[in-house]
């Protein structure tokens, strides 16, 4: 988590073991890594810069001397082309910097011992450096639940990669720095393993673990992802395997990118992190076919994000019913979680499994009741168009945010900002208004179809819980085994529930539940069964005004529909089979009831 959102979810386990051992053997060594001259094509291996003596201790494979400054002096030589050559282990004591475009290449492992426990073992400060096999290792793993973060490679400019690398036991393995919004990263089929973590795990109420500890960061934009392992070490609380974060601090560094257009595909992250993968204020970003394990807070989460897709992920949730980790922070637990004022975002053919773990939902939608943030106003110039110029540059005034003012329609949203330049996502009325921005913590216009999910029913897990949410469309999902809820909307208005299958396992909850909310509900062509425990429903809702429940078959459930309180409601053409009671409390004013089945 970035400086400036460090309090932000105060609101609110694997090894890669012996199946990548393997990897870690020493490899031999050819004529050409060890010739002591420059490339012809501006290309120099570190061991021209060492002795004879210094080679010789590399090359044991248990280095006892110092190589710290004959590495720096490779980086910091002008080659283009740097050489870790393979079967080679080269001991580190202080931290390294490149500040000179790049490629570093080569099997030979990285070692570093001493110096880092507070600073990255490799900072870079020139745009364009690539990174491609490299190995790093932190073997003693140096650390710091405070202060500066223990990295692997770090970088503070633009137009990065890494590639085919294998970090281990680091804090943070590669991470694109919060001190400029860089961007245009390629991070692809690395091994970032073994990761450590600052919490204090699954029995400290522990405050520490919230600002370090991922396998892969990027604070910025337009960074693609993909191919990666990425595991935390057994028995550490590590945060984020994968995140993404925008900064909107840094936006005129950026425009027009400004915290959108990241990709993450095809990665596996596996162990105790807190959050397996995650998308913070970074808009316009997909997460897709991945597969994670081990999670204790989310699987996957979009955090208060415009038009992001989570799409054919795979999300295995075995967290213990007993596992505090980060306790300090009274997170709810869901395979896949999207958080504050996300809005038009997607989360489509996912399959998570909860058979072996506890969580509250298999997917939560998670705003605030209120959109309490802090508003900034700022005067602006405008013509009729989506274009404004704003009276003076305001870094507060960030993209995301809600505008409100003379002439603003609802729900419009800041496209972009540089400077005085804003583009809105909708046209702002002629004139000179004050505008008001702040962050909108009430989720908007979210889709939720098509996701398969599997549940213990003796766990008492929803399968997907909506608070505080505007117009969610919720399509298509097959939930199967449900212990409480299958499908539960706290105030959420003006819900789209159509085409689910939800089946539950003797729960005592309902299939289908709208609570707190008086808007209208569209309830089409669902297929619920097996709430038949003691108060259980097939679809319930409550004082409800407007809408239409229509074409349901509800199937085993002690009671098939109960629309208490509810008003001006078409409930037509449904069906309800083998339940105790098949309609309940539908005789509200303006109901229209008709064509209804009910058999015993």
């Amino acid at each position: 988590m970035s400086e400036q959102r460090r309090n932000f979810l105060t609101k609110i386990t694997t090894t890669a073991g012996a199946a990548v051992a393997g990897y870690f053997s020493a490899n031999p060594a050819t004529a050409s890594n060890a010739v002591n001259v420059r490339g012809p094509n501006g290309e120099a291996s570190v061991l021209d810069f060492m002795s004879a003596e210094a080679r010789a201790d590399a090359r044991s494979g248990a280095p006892s001397l110092d190589h710290s400054a004959a590495i720096q002096a490779a980086f910091s030589s002008g080659a283009a082309v740097v050489n870790v050559p393979g079967g080679y282990v080269f001991k580190l004591t202080k931290p390294l910097k490149i500040e000179k475009t790049i490629r570093v290449m080569g099997g030979g492992e990285l070692r570093f011992t001493a110096g880092i426990a507070n600073a990255a073992a490799i900072t870079v400060t020139a745009p364009g450096c690539e990174f491609d096999g490299v190995y790093l290792t932190n073997p003693n793993m140096l650390q710091s639940n405070s202060g500066a973060r223990n990295v692997g490679i770090m970088f503070r400019a633009s137009l990065g990669s890494v590639t085919r690398s294998t970090i281990r036991y680091f804090q943070n393995g590669i991470q694109v720095e919060s001190t400029g919004e860089y961007h245009d990263f390629i991070i692809a089929n690395n091994r970032v393993i073994d990761c450590i973590g600052a919490g204090g795990g699954p029995t400290q109420k522990s405050t520490y673990g919230e600002d370090r500890g991922d396998g892969i960061t990027v604070w910025g934009c337009a960074a693609t992802i993909t191919g990666n392992l990425v595991t935390a070490k057994a028995g550490q609380d590590c945060r984020i395997g994968i995140h993404m974060e925008g900064l909107a601090n840094y936006h005129a560094d950026s425009f027009p990118l400004q915290d959108n257009m990241c990709t993450v595909v095809g990665n596996v992250v596996r162990g105790p992190f807190r959050r397996s993968i995650v998308t913070e204020n970074v808009n316009n970003s997909t997460i897709t076919g991945n597969t994670c394990e081990g999670a204790k807070w989310w699987g996957i989460a979009i955090v208060r994000s415009l038009a992001c897709s989570v799409t054919g992920n795979t999300v295995i949730f075995d967290r213990a019913a007993t596992d505090g980790t980060g306790s300090a922070w009274d997170p709810i637990h869901a395979g896949i979680a999207v958080y504050g004022g996300a809005v038009q975002c997607v989360i489509s053919g996912n399959t998570i499994d909860l058979t072996r773990g506890h969580a509250r939902a298999a997917i939560c939608l998670l705003g605030s009741d209120v959109d309490d943030a802090v508003a900034v106003e700022q005067r602006a110039a405008t013509n009729g168009t989506a274009r404004a110029t704003l009276a003076s540059a305001n870094p507060a005034v960030q993209l995301g945010q809600l505008i409100t003012g003379p002439g603003v329609p609802s729900a419009t949203f800041v496209v972009s900002v540089a400077g005085t330049a804003l583009l809105a996502s909708n046209p702002i009325g002629a004139g000179s208004p004050l505008l008001t921005f702040k962050w909108h913590e009430r989720g908007q216009g979210t889709a939720v179809t098509n996701n398969s999910v599997l549940c213990n029913a003796a766990d008492g897990a929803m399968g997907i819980f909506a608070q505080y949410q505007d117009s969610p469309s919720i399509l298509g999902n097959n939930l199967r085994y449900m212990g409480a809820h299958g499908i539960h909307c706290m105030d959420v208005s003006d819900p789209v529930i159509n085409g689910n299958t939800v089946l539950g396992q003797q729960s005592a909850k309902h299939g289908i539940y709208l609570e707190a909310s008086a808007t209208g509900a569209v309830v089409v062509g669902n297929v619920v069964e097996g709430f038949n425990g003691p108060g259980g429903s097939g679809i319930a809702a409550a004082n409800r005004i407007g809408g239409v429940v229509s074409a349901n078959l509800v199937r085993r459930c002690e009671t098939g529909m109960n629309l208490s309180g509810c008003t001006d409601m078409s409930v037509t053409g449904n069906s309800a089979m083998s339940c105790g009671t098949g309609y309940s409390q539908a005789r509200g004013s303006g109901m229209l009831l008709a064509s209804n089945a009910s058999a015993g």
